[in-house]
């Protein structure tokens, strides 16, 4: 069976990080790290950090998949192919007191925040920029808001676009932060640094060995380090990767041919259906939710994979490979769709306004009910609710009803004029819409530097 990214949607760039040779050489700076540490305690001799260093770069995949099959363990096959680099006299001292999963969890952390940061959180960074772009050019669109799928009250497209720009920003610095996170261990087989204790001082050649690694140190691991970080990870990958596939569920909705506020930017060639010429799908933001749906039942393997029976067991091996492919492809693919779509989105301000009108000004018993209420009219929202009942019973506009109604009118009468010109224009009844969408996105603004700049 062929993966789905294998052909459809895979992410080039990753093969740079996650194919199984790109995985060797983070766990070959691993191996050379370690040299180098073992050299600044005196274990060994310093001329053999570069013979190390210049052996690595030797090392075949080819060659450690050969080693594999006949020794049937994949660190163990690295470990050999490494040795057959250097001098005989430099042999003794390659992977001396480690354990596999000193190389592995080490490896998996530098890929992960590589990945995050030169690929993860720039395309993040394009996608919260177009929505910041949408949001300041349209801050004051007015758009009917709609609750349970029907008209509500006044909101602006843009104001609408900042609840995305904040929740994605937030969003984007939650994976930085644990990224940033990722700890690191050299401390042998059960993790208590016995083994390192043999050769020099313990707590210094891990310390250096994870400092050149760039890797904070945990202070108590097992043979494993702790798994919470690793599926906090993923957790703030697929957060972000929920409010992507919200904001592709809106733009879905406002697609359908009743609403027509937005749609899906299209190539003159592009066919919507085979058998219908006239259709206009938002396939880019359905693919989008639909991987959404695939990634995330993923994270439950990363929650099933905190369980690892005393010090370590190999339950978690298989299951991880699958995350490291599947949920950060789905989500870089997914990012870098979206971002392109919202270049090329299409806003219809004529239709939305259209749509405002088909409320026939249902949207004023909301303003009329708090401003009657505050008059003093205890059951005021009992006397509103009557009068849109007897509105859409009869139907006709509910402002016609509300101004012939005469409790509403003595109530009328004595209001400052900016609140009555809510009734005369109820497009002005978008409250702080406007300025606090201009400081959401000022806001957000200033953070994407911090992002780009990762």
């Amino acid at each position: 069976m062929i993966h789905p990214t294998d052909y459809r949607y895979k992410v080039d760039e990753l093969e740079e990080y996650l194919s199984p040779a790109a995985l060797l050489r983070y766990m070959l700076r691993v191996e050379c790290a370690y040299i180098n540490a073992l050299s600044k305690q005196g274990v060994c001799a310093s001329k053999f950090v570069k013979e190390y260093e210049k052996a690595a770069s030797k090392v075949t995949f080819e060659r450690v998949q050969q080693l594999e099959v006949e020794l049937k363990h994949d660190i163990k096959a690295i470990v050999e192919a490494l040795k057959e680099q250097v001098s005989p006299e430099a042999r003794p001292f390659c992977h001396l007191g480690l354990t596999s999963y000193d190389t592995v969890v080490n490896a998996h952390a530098m890929v992960l925040k590589d990945v995050t940061v030169k690929l993860v959180l720039p395309a993040l960074a394009e996608a919260l920029e177009q929505l910041i772009r949408i949001a300041l050019q349209y801050k004051s669109t007015v758009q009917m808001g709609r609750t349970h799928g029907q008209h509500a009250e006044p909101t602006t497209f843009g104001y609408s676009m900042a609840n995305y720009v904040e929740r994605l920003g937030m969003g984007i610095w939650r994976i930085k932060l644990a990224a940033e996170t990722f700890g690191g261990k050299i401390g042998g087989a059960v993790g208590t640094r016995a083994s390192l204790g043999l050769l020099a001082n313990a707590e210094k050649i891990e310390a250096e060995t994870l400092k050149l690694l760039n890797l904070t140190q945990i202070n108590a691991p097992t043979q494993i380090t702790n798994q919470e970080e690793l599926a906090n990870y993923y957790s703030q990958l697929l957060l972000s990767f929920g409010t992507l596939a919200d904001l592709a569920n809106d733009f879905r909705q406002l697609q359908r041919t009743e609403i027509a506020e937005v749609s899906e930017g299209t190539t003159e060639r592009q066919v919507g259906s085979s058998t219908m010429p006239q259709k206009r799908n938002p396939i880019g933001w359905e693919n989008i939710i639909s991987h959404y749906k695939a990634a995330l039942p993923r994270i439950i393997t990363s929650y099933l994979n905190l369980i690892s029976e005393h010090q370590r067991d190999l339950t978690d091996s298989a299951a991880n490979r699958y995350l490291f492919a599947e949920i950060l492809n789905s989500f870089l693919y997914s990012v870098r769709r979206c971002s392109s779509m919202l270049q090329k989105l299409e806003i219809d301000v004529k239709r939305m306004r259209i749509n405002f009108q088909v409320n026939a000004t249902f949207e004023l018993a909301e303003p009329a009910y708090i401003l009657l209420a505050r008059s003093g009219i205890a059951n005021a929202h009992e006397v509103i609710k009557r009068i849109a009942r007897q509105a859409h019973q009869d139907g006709v506009p509910f402002k016609e009803v509300l101004l012939s109604n005469e409790t509403f009118r003595r109530c009328f009468r004595s209001l400052p004029s900016e609140h009555k010109l809510l009734f005369e224009d109820s497009s002005k009844y978008i409250g702080r819409a406007v300025l606090a969408t201009e400081a959401v996105c000022r806001y957000w603004k200033r953070k994407l530097k911090d992002f780009k700049a990762t």
